[in-house]
């Protein structure tokens, strides 16, 4: 939590962790410009993973899910054994043999391309289950082409509460509430200059002491 974290503090802390985290978003960047295209798919698995489990452990399973082998032949209960223990292994694991049938033909760079990144965001949502709007902006953000968009899980809605951005933490974001949010959050970036995609980090930093995915 951020009670005491005030906006000079923020500078302070986005000071200190400003290379790191440009470092890492050059990382997200070439995902999306120089890497093979299987590492898309790995990406949107492991934003499938996450939602109520720890990330590391998720992008653990990822690769783990990858080197067994089973990625792509792998059964659902299969699947469900490799990412033990992430929560809903089932209900996940359908999502992710869903999600590999989808783009397993390695069509995911193209499915992406062509719209603006709210338009390919919504199409995420509609397309792909087990995919809401933070785990899309998630996903966009981790390839390099959604750094703009919020990632709002329930730490970031309370840092956005803590800083007045918000007046409450809404139980259940709905897809309008989750944009008007968003704008809410950009907002406040653009006021105390410091870039949407920075702040995601600096929040994480405050919560975990590192920075990850």
């Amino acid at each position: 939590m951020m009670e005491n974290c005030n906006i000079h503090t923020l500078h302070q802390l986005h000071c200190q962790l400003e290379f790191q985290i440009a470092l890492r978003i050059n990382s997200f960047k070439i995902v999306w410009e120089d890497t093979h295209e299987e590492y898309l798919l790995l990406e949107l698995l492991f934003c499938l993973l996450t939602p109520q489990s720890n990330a590391q452990l998720c992008w653990e399973k990822v690769l783990e899910l990858f080197n067994s082998g089973k990625l792509y032949s792998g059964t659902v209960d299969e699947i469900s054994s490799i990412i033990h223990p992430v929560r809903f292994k089932n209900n996940k694991a359908k999502y992710i043999k869903e999600a590999v049938n989808l783009f397993g033909d390695s069509s995911l760079k193209k499915f992406l391309q062509g719209n603006d990144i709210y338009t390919i965001r919504d199409t995420l949502v509609k397309t792909i289950n087990g995919l809401g709007y933070k785990e899309s902006s998630h996903f966009l953000r981790n390839i390099g082409i959604g750094l703009e968009l919020a990632i709002l899980d329930r730490h970031i809605l309370r840092c956005l509460k803590d800083f007045h951005v918000i007046d409450t933490i809404p139980n259940a974001l709905t897809p309008q509430r989750y944009k008007d949010i968003e704008r809410s959050m950009q907002d406040f970036c653009k006021s105390v200059n410091i870039p949407i995609s920075h702040l995601d980090f600096i929040f994480w930093y405050v919560k975990k002491g590192s920075l990850f995915k």
